[in-house]
Formats: C-alpha cells, sequence, structure tokens
C-alpha cells in the first residue's frame, strides 16, 4: 500500500515538472490586452522623439479640349490627357518640449530633409517646400492630438509663400508652382483622426463613427477641403502591437477650409506655368479612403495613408467659358509612416 502511494506521489511530481517545463517553452504573446470602448490618446515623452517621412503624390491629368472640337484626331481612343506629377517627400522628427496629459503639451516638429519633383511647368528655382530642411515649428496639442495653438506653425507656412513668388508682371506678382498646400495637409490636423472624437472621455466601440474636415491639396491655388468620414473598423495586432484600425471615405466639402494656414497673401497674383494659363477652377467631385493604424498603447500614429480621387473643370484664360472647358482629373495619395 505505501508502495503504491510512493509511485503515485512520484508520478504527480513528474506530471508537474513536465507541464511546468511545456509551459516555458509556449511563447507569450507581448501584445497588451485591449478591450472596448478605446480611450484613444496622443502620448509624447520628453526622452524619445517620433520620426516620420511623410510622401505626398500627386498625378495630374489635363484634357484641354473634352469635346474634341478642336482635336486634330477625334475618336474615343485618343489619348488627350497631357500628364503631371508633383511629388514631395519629408522627414520630419516630432519632439515633446513640455508633456502635460490633462493640459496642453508643446511639441516641437523638425523638418529633417523636403524633396520636391515637377514633371513639367516649374521655373528654374527650387520649389519653396524644399527650404523647409533644417527648420523647425511648434504646435500646442490637447492629450486627444487637437491642434491649440498653431501660430508658430502659420508664421513659417507664410514664410514658405513668400519664397514662392519669383518676379512681377502687369497682372501682379509671379508665384512659381510649388507644394507648400501639401505641406499643410501633411501637418494641419496631423492628428485629426483622434482629435476629432466629439466625447473622447468615453471611448470608442468597434465600428464606432465620427466625421471631420481636412485638406484636400490642389495643382492650383485652392483651400478645397474634403468631408471625412472616420470608423473604427477594429483592433488588429501588428508585430504583437495592438493597433487601432481607422478606416476613412472622404467627399467634397461644399465648403472651402477658411481656417486652413494661407500661403500667399492678400494680394492679387499669377500662377506661372500650365495652371496659371486656366481660370474658372471649379471642383466638381471628391471621392477616396485612407488608413490609419494607431497604437494604442504608446499612443502614437504608427502609419496613415490618404488617397482621392477629384475631378474639375476650368476655361481658359482669355477665352469664353462656353467655347473650351478643360477637363482635370486628379488623382493624391497622402502617406505617413513612423521611422522605426
Amino acid at each position: 500500500m505505501k508502495k503504491w502511494i510512493f509511485t503515485g506521489l512520484v508520478l504527480i511530481v513528474i506530471t508537474a515538472c513536465f507541464a511546468s517545463a511545456k509551459e516555458k517553452k509556449q511563447p507569450k504573446s507581448q501584445s497588451p490586452k485591449v478591450k472596448y470602448p478605446l480611450l484613444l490618446t496622443v502620448d509624447f515623452n520628453t526622452v524619445a522623439p517620433l520620426k516620420y517621412k511623410f510622401i505626398c503624390d500627386r498625378r495630374t491629368k489635363l484634357d484641354l479640349d473634352p469635346t474634341g472640337k478642336y482635336s486634330k484626331t477625334k475618336g474615343p481612343d485618343t489619348e488627350k490627357d497631357e500628364e503631371y506629377i508633383d511629388k514631395l517627400e519629408m522627414e520630419i522628427t516630432y519632439k515633446a518640449l513640455k508633456v502635460d496629459p490633462y493640459g496642453y503639451s508643446t511639441i516641437e516638429a523638425t523638418c529633417n530633409s523636403a524633396k520636391v519633383i515637377h514633371t513639367a511647368g516649374h521655373g528654374e528655382r527650387p520649389d519653396a517646400v524644399e527650404s523647409l530642411a533644417g527648420r523647425s515649428f511648434i504646435f500646442k496639442i490637447t492629450p486627444t492630438g487637437k491642434i491649440a495653438d498653431d501660430s508658430n506653425f502659420v508664421s513659417l507656412v507664410k514664410e514658405l509663400g513668400g519664397k514662392a513668388f519669383a518676379g512681377q508682371s502687369q497682372r501682379g506678382k509671379i508665384k512659381d508652382p510649388d507644394m507648400i498646400m501639401d505641406f499643410v495637409a501633411a501637418q494641419w490636423r496631423i492628428w485629426d483622426s483622434t482629435a476629432s472624437i466629439k466625447k473622447p472621455l468615453k471611448g470608442v466601440k468597434k465600428d464606432s463613427k465620427w466625421n471631420s474636415q481636412l485638406l484636400a491639396p490642389m495643382p492650383f491655388v485652392s483651400k478645397t477641403g474634403r468631408d471625412v468620414a472616420y470608423k473604427l473598423a477594429g483592433i488588429v495586432d501588428i508585430n504583437n502591437v495592438s493597433c487601432a484600425d481607422i478606416t476613412s471615405t472622404y467627399s467634397l466639402s461644399k465648403l472651402q477650409l477658411t481656417d486652413a494656414p494661407w500661403p500667399y497673401g492678400s494680394s492679387s497674383f499669377q500662377m506661372r506655368g500650365t495652371f496659371g494659363f486656366l481660370q474658372n477652377y471649379k471642383v466638381l467631385s471628391i471621392d477616396g479612403d485612407g488608413r490609419q493604424l494607431f497604437d494604442i498603447k504608446k499612443g502614437l500614429i504608427k502609419s496613415d495613408t490618404q488617397h482621392y480621387n477629384a475631378k474639375v473643370s476650368a476655361s481658359i484664360f482669355g477665352l469664353g467659358s462656353d467655347t473650351l472647358e478643360p477637363n482635370i482629373k486628379i488623382d493624391q495619395t497622402i502617406t505617413m509612416i513612423l521611422v522605426e
């Protein structure tokens, strides 16, 4: 009897040791457990700056004679579009100068590099945005990322606008093509996905929806806005990091973004190149969508992609609008990626 009890105890000990060893061999997920509703806040610390890469890529197709009235060749298969490519690449580092989780935090953004490519219609001078390299600007933000003070940023935008002018003509100042408004679109309301949540303290649940408005940069001078419909699609695991998957859809705003920073002052000017030759621009539609991955635990954007197509009509300067109404099609993408 005693021998049987001893043998049973030995088996129990061996089984327990084997189970313990098996548990140690099983890798444990490092992803934090997240439950709804989510409290999405933008978190900074004064020790570790965040570095992001931005790309603003615009493809514009212009058809000066969509009816074919003045075209030498006609037909549905005739390729009449002229294509223009404008691309801005920036690397920007964000550093917290002051952190207040219950008030306003002060964030300094430093542009490490800025490079612009224009395929046509640009003068010999570099794009004004390229002068951003080495420059800094400051935002004051709330815990959800709403920008409470952008005066320093606005001053920098106006300075860039001054560098875009190349000369004078009888019609006023002459402005080179630039991507200043693309820079504005990438930075102004940068944390809009969380800042625009109506009741942030209540959090958001799966399939929660909320609305906002963003800038839609164009190849011509414009403050066109796009209405944004955000949705929390769910929580996804990216390399053992739990991220809020925030999707967005875009449509044309009825009103322009009057509060968006304006680079060019109040005096009249003429734009150099093709889009200065045209006038009476009218944005007919905007259609697109986006996706943002937001690190819930660290409170930061890991990646953000915004894409939309726009249709625009215009007229040719010096001609009646009933003579030629050029069609413009715009394919725009704005991306933001955290540099690990």
